[in-house]
């Protein structure tokens, strides 16, 4: 399950990039969140034009999360007549596009990931993250391999790390802080370091970083996605 990492960043460091990843099989384009950022670097990096189907599994509605989503969605509709598949457990998503002036005929909206020529599946996860809002990670999984994304989360949900420690996960990656909060909406790194054992961390891949603190993490026996350069 080959996902290629859009950005690295948080919302208040966009020195990385929106954190989000795509994956390509065949002319099958998925992907993870669809930020502010998103649609300038697939146009830079992806060849759009020879994609049939698309596929965006939302994590969350906040704009580096979803910033570009509509754009996307007018991209394919207006010069392909192709709907893009918005998968998102929470009618809301289809709510914000309304509130775009997207056309409910320019998109499928789906509460669950449709059946895929990837064979991929896409169990969602609730997770901590704000108060004012449902947020998802998501339990992937193809035919090799499953890996956990969490989107924006303030931890790791005991359903997730049971299934690491069992072996059951090849990939976790995580929403990682360097600011600690008494109310946190991101996940410290010292959590990660009290609750992942070292020899369970090389499985642990940190990303929405708030500053550049990759050394730090891999000090501390973590993983760090990797995003291209710029």
């Amino acid at each position: 399950m080959n996902w290629n990492f859009i950005g690295k960043g948080s919302a208040f460091y966009p020195l990385y990039g929106n954190t989000g990843a795509y994956l390509l099989w065949e002319k099958e384009l998925y992907l993870l969140d669809c930020g502010e950022a998103a649609f300038d670097f697939l146009y830079r990096h992806v060849d759009l034009d020879a994609v049939e189907n698309v596929y965006v599994i939302l994590t969350h509605l906040h704009a580096d999360h979803v910033g570009s989503l509509g754009t996307l969605i007018s991209y394919y509709y207006c010069l392909h007549k192709l709907q893009v598949h918005v998968v998102h457990p929470e009618e809301t998503a289809a709510r914000l596009l309304a509130l775009e002036g997207l056309d409910p005929d320019a998109y499928h909206f789906c509460r669950e990931l449709p059946e895929n020529k990837a064979g991929l599946r896409a169990v969602p996860v609730k997770v901590r993250h704000v108060d004012n809002m449902e947020c998802y990670g998501y339990l992937l999984s193809d035919e090799k391999e499953t890996i956990y994304y969490s989107g924006d989360a303030c931890e790791i949900p005991a359903e997730v790390k049971a299934q690491l420690f069992a072996g059951k996960l090849a990939r976790i990656y995580q929403d990682t802080s360097t600011h600690d909060s008494a109310h946190p909406t991101h996940c410290y790194y010292g959590r990660l370091e009290a609750e992942i054992p070292p020899e369970w961390r090389e499985r642990v891949y940190c990303m929405h970083l708030d500053s550049p603190c990759e050394e730090l993490l891999k000090e501390k026996g973590f993983q760090v996605v990797e995003t291209p350069l710029k």
